[in-house]
């Protein structure tokens, strides 16, 4: 069966355009994919990792195939290899960096590949590119097309509310965003009028006095008053019915709800049902916590990412062939 596949190629190591042009050579002519048609190429800081990094290069393309996800990552990890990439730390510098990111309807994966990829839709790195080829390739998930996703993300302030996983959990999470991130977080509590907030209101909401950086003392304030000119993360979701417009608590309305998952061998994939209800037609994000470590600066890059620089350094999609 023939499924539409879309891919992303990034590079900020060594000669990037160059490495960027043979990958995207040796995926169009592998025999995979058909109606190959690339982005432009876009330039866009490095986000999360060690420091000192060179900016990125990042790209996407779109082919119909008939090949299984699974053969795409086999495929696109040989590339990797074959052009010098080395897997060393996590959010690392790399000269080549491939992903599968949709690949038709497929919902799902095993410990090596999760289709769709379960954290592009807070990477404004592949969204807009993927805007060039693919605007109208659907999420199965949740049903939203590409541009649909790219233009609510970039709505209002990049936002996630946490769900999944146990309160102390999800507290934890906020906790450690504000005391090691400077981010701003909320409680959510179960009210049609007010919201609880914890200890780190956002510089400029209405009706509120904060100290220096944005932060202030424990308080309670009407949700209709609240307005976020910062990122933010809530512990909850601020609507019983993510897909409900009219059932979001005032204006706390997150871009991403960010879904935890503990990745263990119970709960590993493949289990989709565990992680995307099928009834919520809300954009959704994978977030493993299984090293809380590594979920909690997942979380500021996320929030980074979704509206982070991204360049366009080509015209056109012709820079590969």
């Amino acid at each position: 069966m023939t499924a539409q596949c879309l891919i992303s190629f990034g590079s900020n190591l060594g000669r990037r355009a160059s490495l960027l042009a043979d990958a995207a050579r040796q995926v169009a002519r592998s025999g995979l994919a058909k109606d190959f048609a690339a982005s432009r190429l876009f330039q866009t800081p490095p986000i999360g990792g060690p420091g000192g990094q060179e900016p990125f290069l990042n790209a996407v393309a779109a082919f119909e195939t008939e090949a299984s996800a699974r053969e795409i990552l086999d495929f696109l990890q040989v590339t990797e290899q074959r052009l010098g990439r080395l897997r060393n730390r996590r959010w690392d510098a790399r000269s080549i960096d491939l992903d599968v990111v949709l690949h038709g309807d497929l919902v799902g994966g095993d410990s090596l590949l999760v289709v769709p990829h379960p954290r592009y839709p807070a990477r404004r790195f592949v969204l807009q590119p993927a805007c060039d080829v693919a605007a109208h390739y659907r999420d199965p998930r949740f049903g939203w097309t590409i541009r649909d996703l790219a233009d609510h993300v970039e709505q209002d302030q990049p936002s996630l509310a946490l769900a999944g996983g146990d309160h102390e959990l999800r507290r934890l999470i906020c906790d450690r965003l504000t005391s090691e991130h400077g981010i701003a977080t909320f409680a959510i509590e179960r009210s049609p009028h007010q919201i609880g907030v914890i200890a780190n209101v956002p510089k400029g909401f209405a009706g509120h006095e904060t100290a220096a950086g944005g932060i202030t003392e424990a308080s309670s304030v009407d949700a209709r008053q609240v307005v976020p000119t910062v990122p933010w993360v809530c512990d909850d979701l601020p609507a019983r019915n993510a897909s409900d417009e009219s059932d979001w608590i005032g204006v706390l309305r997150p871009r991403l709800i960010a879904r935890i998952q503990r990745v263990t061998a119970e709960s590993a994939w493949p289990a989709p049902h565990q992680m995307w209800p099928k009834s919520w037609k809300y954009p959704q994000y994978r977030l493993e916590v299984d090293d809380i470590d590594w979920a909690i600066g997942e979380v500021a890059s996320a929030l980074d990412s979704m509206r982070c620089p991204c360049d366009p350094v080509t015209d056109d999609g012709g820079w590969w062939a």
